[in-house]
């Protein structure tokens, strides 16, 4: 797939996404597994990518691990929209991700995100790190 000036999703592996945020954080720690993991390119090159494991908190649930991207806001933006979009066809319920207070979250604003509460009692987490969740499906009751 061959655009010219124009950010696109392209798949990755593990250790595809690994490399690539090992290259560019330097505070990134390698993850041992993930449920899926995707990327952005441009001109053909990596720009970003993004890897998606397993919320501690609920079993219906994922949560972004991992998220770097050299191209800018909008790939930002395209990473989360892709994620959720792929954890909802997955069948799972929503999606977090945790943002540090001090970086913006117009990323995840436009695509489709909201801040969530943190969960009671869980101490995990500094008090300086939000939380942001996206719903992926409603839950229904049905009358027999």
């Amino acid at each position: 797939m061959n655009q010219d000036n124009a950010i696109y999703l392209v798949p990755v592996s593990l250790r595809e996404a690994n490399e690539f945020l090992e290259q560019h954080s330097r505070q990134y720690r390698p993850m041992r597994g993930c449920i899926f993991s995707v990327g952005c390119a441009l001109d053909g090159k990596l720009v970003g990518a993004a890897i998606v494991g397993f919320c501690r908190e609920d079993a219906q649930a994922l949560q972004i691990d991992r998220i770097y991207t050299t191209g800018g806001r909008a790939a930002y933006g395209m990473l989360y929209g892709a994620a959720a979009r792929a954890a909802q066809a997955l069948g799972y319920w929503r999606i977090i991700a945790f943002l540090r207070s001090d970086r913006p979250d117009s990323a995840l604003r436009a695509a489709g995100w909201a801040r969530a509460n943190p969960v009671e009692g869980s101490g995990t987490r500094p008090p300086n790190i939000l939380r942001y969740e996206r719903r992926l499906m409603a839950r229904r009751r049905w009358k027999g």
